[in-house]
């Protein structure tokens, strides 16, 4: 018996056979194609199929007539002594068997002897077997073993046929840990087999052992083994090949029985093409409305049970338990949304504040989580091919639901705006873009700074944002506050104080606001003592100006009465509009008198609005005299006429 191993992660089937009749030679196998697909398989490739096709069935009859006395040699001594032709395959290394060799019959032909020549009976039928399915490659071994056995059994050796299946049914009961189904599907393989053989006619395996009836698995072809059949006395085997590779390399996803008998084109003896598939592990796909802590736990209690019956490796465990914790923290995230959404009915704006603020947390976790499993599986290719997608699938639903809501909006985007600042480093060069951080991190109302520095989230948030600021105002702001802090106040540099105060009002700088106010508000103290002394000033000259302007309207009010009582005293009626006049000067006099009062008051020189108020009001009395006593002389000269008046 030979048998050759191929160090993949898939076994090659090594075909191999004896004659049992106490035979000195078997049927041997000879090697006469090897193809492997160039496509890079990956370690999520993690299932093997494997199917065989049976080609010139018919010329075993030349097979078993040429054993041991060779082509052309006499076969009287031996050749009634066959009575079946039994072809059967032995699995090593499968992860689901363990460490038993299960042998298990593919097919069984009858020999017929009609006094001439040995005949194996074999139907023209035959299409593929598909030996198993899906089946779990190995973690340890790294690869599969499969044997085949061709078997010529003579009459007088027909207990060989029940000693084989009375092993296997011994060592499949000795397997507790594999799917009983897969199992028996075996046991009747082999009731078939006993049938077939007291009927005397042909059987076929028809049992393939699939772990994942109905799962959509990516499969595609992995290599490709052409054996052929033969006496020991032939040595070499000529199969024509040249379009092969061609018709492979083009078949991915499977190939036609009757494709293959046309580009290998062998007919001297029968021959066996095995096809080896790699499927694909998939895991199963939620979304985020099915994601609940019930869906979640039968999640895991479905891989834990498929892990233990080999049928997940450890790496791909390994990954849907992290899948599954990152799963939790969706479910959790969840579970704030609809406290958040609650307490917003209510509007209870603190209870509502930190609901928001547990949202971020939960988001936070979960985009965390994600970045962590990016990082720590850059070149692992089970998440990144099967997992990775599905974290992204996960995020995009939980970002779906912040978008629903402009407070939910601007939480994803001051978490998002954290872990930018993380990968960045805090210290951002860019003011521009510093604000734009400001922006959104300022953009949530958060709980008060006492509830935040009670999280970790919470303390970080206030960290990030005072470094931040503090840098912001350094750069931004430090300089123009410190100039208008040491400025003099004054109409020369109040545009100083009014620059500065439009540039804060269009940050989100806390810190910058509340410095500017503070300078702003001591310039305005600065400036309103400037201009309590600027109005002292002019108070002091309108009084001046005010008292020299009362004595030259009492002269004029003397040198009005006096006009009058000289021009008309003689006269009985004097002209109306010199009554009119003279009630206007009476009115002049009176107002004279108030303007001396007003000169001798004092406002209250502590307050710029008093002494302005009182200004103001000096100067207008000044102002309204001027113009009385000038409208009583431009409409009556002579009244006025007097020398100095």
């Amino acid at each position: 018996m030979k048998k050759v191993n191929y160090p993949l992660l898939l076994t090659w089937l090594f075909i191999m056979g004896c004659f049992s009749a106490n035979a000195q030679n078997g049927i041997e196998t000879r090697l006469g194609y090897s193809y492997t697909d160039k496509y890079a398989f990956t370690d999520e490739w993690q299932y093997l199929s494997t199917d065989i096709y049976l080609f010139n069935g018919n010329k075993f009859t030349r097979v078993i007539n040429e054993l041991r006395t060779g082509v052309g040699k006499n076969k009287n001594n031996y050749k009634q002594e066959l009575e079946y032709l039994l072809i059967t395959a032995q699995l090593k290394n499968l992860k689901l068997f363990g460490n038993e060799s299960i042998v298990y019959p593919l097919y069984n032909f009858y020999v017929k002897n009609d006094n001439k020549e040995l005949t194996a009976q074999v139907s023209d039928n035959i299409d593929v077997i598909r030996i198993i399915d899906k089946m779990p490659l190995s973690t340890t071994g790294k690869s599969i073993d499969a044997t085949i056995e061709a078997k010529a059994i003579a009459d007088n050796a027909r207990e060989q046929v029940f000693s084989l299946v009375a092993l296997q049914l011994q060592n499949i009961a000795s397997l507790t840990a594999a799917p009983s189904g897969a199992l028996m599907s075996l046991v009747g393989e082999f009731g078939k087999l006993l049938g077939t053989s007291s009927r005397k006619t042909e059987y076929k395996f028809s049992s393939t052992i699939r772990l994942y009836e109905g799962h959509n698995f990516d499969t595609r072809l992995h290599s490709v083994r052409v054996y052929a059949l033969v006496p020991p006395d032939v040595k070499n085997v000529a199969i024509k090949a040249a379009k092969a590779n061609e018709l492979l390399a083009n078949s991915p996803n499977g190939l036609d029985r009757r494709k293959l008998e046309t580009v290998f084109d062998y007919k001297e003896y029968p021959y066996l093409v095995v096809a080896n598939y790699k499927s694909l592990y998939k895991t199963d796909v939620l979304s985020g409305n099915e994601i609940n802590t019930e869906t979640i736990e039968k999640r895991k209690q479905k891989i834990n049970n498929a892990h233990e019956a080999g049928l997940v490796n450890d790496e791909t465990f390994k990954q849907e338990m992290y899948f599954i914790e990152f799963l939790r923290t969706f479910a959790d995230l969840k579970q704030s949304l609809n406290d958040y959404k609650l307490n917003y009915k209510n509007n209870i704006s603190e209870v509502n504040s930190k609901s928001l603020f547990s949202v971020i947390q939960n988001y936070r976790a979960l985009k965390t989580l994600q970045r962590v499993r990016e990082r720590e599986f850059t070149k692992n290719t089970i998440y990144q091919n099967i997992f990775r997608p599905e974290y992204a699938s996960i995020v995009n639903n939980a970002e779906l639901y912040l978008d629903a809501d402009h407070n939910l909006k601007n939480s994803k985007e001051l978490v998002l705006t954290l872990l930018e600042l993380e990968d960045e480093g805090r210290s951002v060069t860019n003011a521009s873009k510093r604000e734009a951080y400001l922006t959104k991190l300022h953009s949530v109302d958060l709980p008060g700074k006492d509830f935040l520095s009670t999280t970790i989230e919470g303390a970080a948030i206030t960290r990030i944002i005072n470094e931040l600021e503090n840098q912001q105002y350094r750069e931004v702001f430090e300089k123009e506050t410190n100039r208008l802090t040491e400025a003099d106040a004054s109409e020369e540099t109040v545009n100083l104080r009014t620059n500065l105060t439009e540039k804060a009002s269009i940050t989100k700088c806390t810190l910058c606001r509340e410095k500017v106010k503070t300078a702003v508000i001591n310039y305005d103290t600065r400036y309103e003592a400037y201009r309590i002394k600027q109005a002292l000033a002019q108070k002091e000259t309108l009084q001046a100006t005010a008292d020299k302007k009362a004595l030259e309207f009492l002269k004029k009010k003397y040198c009005i009465e006096t006009s009058i009582k000289s021009k008309y005293a003689s006269e009985e009626t004097i002209p109306p509009h010199i009554v009119k006049l003279a009630e206007r000067n009476n009115e002049l006099t009176k107002k004279v008198e108030q303007l001396n009062e007003l000169i001798k008051q004092k406002p209250d020189e502590k307050k710029l609005e008093a002494v302005q108020e009182y200004n103001t009001q000096l100067a207008q009395f000044v102002k309204d005299l001027d113009e009385g006593y000038t409208t009583i002389c431009t409409a009556e000269k002579t009244l006025c006429a007097c020398e100095g008046s």
